[in-house]
């Protein structure tokens, strides 16, 4: 997905600086002069993020704030600010803002910002946790209360490391950010290395940087992600995958918080504290010789194990109606409570997917809900037997896949049209995709000849 920046700055050269910059990134961006021009561009442009300086001539970026959220409340939003106004940064994350960053800054500590921003909220949202406050677990068990104890001990001695195990969508990264948010580093963002998703051939210059002339295509000298989390916390996600080659590198670097930069001769020293999580059995994969064994005891100095959803029942009513309140503001429902029959469903439920797939279910059943009382409106798991019917769509010769998910997709886009009474904005919000997203669809449609009028 290409991302669209939205650069609002009174200073021509610094526009025309980021533009270039930032396209040369993979960014779509916009820029704007001042603060009328930069709102009338949002509605237009629908940025994903927002980069807003906070001395436009006589406006204030600080007083915007609010305005650019009315356009769309995910709209991602940096300040930046020269040293002497430090205080009306912080005072600008109060009111909104994802973070601020100080001028002049490094065009690579940015595209790292936005993109580890951007990773949070997609994380978040697919979690269901994107408007829960940042010190609050949803949870009644005695599973998360012991969670939030070790939270908060484990946040004050902000040298040790951590390493957080559960199955997939059971809030690791939640867990990680809260313990990330209380301790004293909480001041810088943290940064998030998904190991699993770098390519192993880019890992080692991604995690520790290169110089200049390294290899084929290193122009110039880049920092890494530990060396640009100094200070901050590093969240090493999917720690399970790591290759072997950069775990003995990883755990070298974890024994003095040293290390040098691709094609480097110089030590360089960093102030980082290490979140390692994985849905992984680690001990399992020690055993198999696909994961160290040194460094996992180096990594596993504190441990935060998050049960399945499964093993903490009382959580799962909870956790169900603080989604339904934030679908409730989302879809402009007013759904006051589960169904009896729906809650006892939810109860019995396996939840494979845990946190996300539990989200997931309360979303499309409120999504689709006409009254105000919670009936079961998305399938739980279904498991067909012999004498099921078969699917609508089977034919002797088998299943078109791509026209049925098609078809699929295209039914729910109508429906959202539909209820949002040709609203684009609202339709998006209804189907959880961007506005350009979806335009996007429907103008595919249009040049084929095969949207419905």
């Amino acid at each position: 997905m290409k991302y669209k920046i939205l650069v609002i700055d009174d200073e021509r050269l610094i526009r025309l600086s980021l533009r270039e910059g930032l396209t040369d990134f993979g960014y779509e961006v916009e820029t704007a002069a001042g603060i009328r021009e930069g709102l009338e561009l949002a509605e237009r442009f629908f940025p994903h993020f927002v980069l807003l300086d906070n001395r436009l001539g006589e406006d204030r970026g600080i007083d915007s704030i609010e305005a650019i959220k009315r356009i769309d409340d995910d709209i991602q939003l940096v300040m930046m600010t020269a040293y002497g106004s430090v205080s009306q940064a912080v005072e600008a994350v109060k009111r909104g803002a994802y973070d601020y960053i100080q001028k002049p800054f490094d065009l690579d500590a940015l595209d790292l910002l936005i993109r580890r921003c951007m990773e949070q909220l997609n994380t978040r949202r697919s979690l269901g946790l994107a408007g829960a406050p940042h010190h609050e677990l949803i949870g009644e068990s005695t599973a998360v209360s012991r969670i939030r104890g070790l939270i908060g001990v484990i946040a004050k001695n902000d040298s040790v490391d951590l390493l957080i195990r559960g199955e997939t969508g059971t809030g690791k990264e939640v867990v990680a950010n809260l313990v990330h948010r209380q301790s004293a580093r909480c001041g810088l963002p943290m940064v998030k290395i998904n190991c699993g998703a770098i390519p192993e051939n880019l890992l080692e210059s991604e995690l520790f940087g290169y110089e200049r002339g390294a290899f084929t295509g290193a122009v110039k000298t880049k920092k890494g992600l530990l060396e640009l989390a100094n200070g901050s916390t590093v969240f090493l996600d999917e720690i399970g995958e790591m290759p072997l080659s950069m775990q003995a590198k990883l755990l070298t670097f974890l024994e003095d918080r040293r290390f040098k930069r691709v094609g480097g001769l110089r030590d360089i020293e960093v102030n980082v504290r290490v979140i390692a999580a994985t849905n992984r059995d680690l001990k399992a994969a020690i055993a198999r010789k696909e994961f160290r064994e040194d460094l996992f005891y180096r990594l596993n100095v504190m441990q935060i194990e998050i049960p399945p959803l499964r093993e903490r029942p009382e959580d799962i009513l909870p956790l169900a109606r603080h989604f339904l309140e934030r679908c409730n503001r989302k879809f402009g429902k007013n759904i006051r409570a589960l169904s009896p029959a729906f809650a006892g469903e939810l109860l019995t439920y396996s939840w494979k997917g845990n946190v996300r797939e539990l989200r997931n279910i309360i979303e499309r059943s409120a999504l689709f809900c006409e009254g105000d009382l919670l009936e079961r409106g998305a399938l739980l798991e279904e498991r067909p037997s012999e004498s099921a019917p078969m699917p609508a769509g089977w034919g002797e010769k088998g299943i078109d896949l791509p026209g049925e998910i098609a078809r699929i997709e295209r039914s729910y886009i109508e429906e959202a049209m539909r209820r949002a009474e040709g609203n684009l904005s609202k339709a998006a919000e209804l189907l959880g995709l961007t506005r350009f997203s979806l335009r996007r669809k429907l103008d595919s449609w249009e040049r084929s000849g095969t949207r419905n009028e």
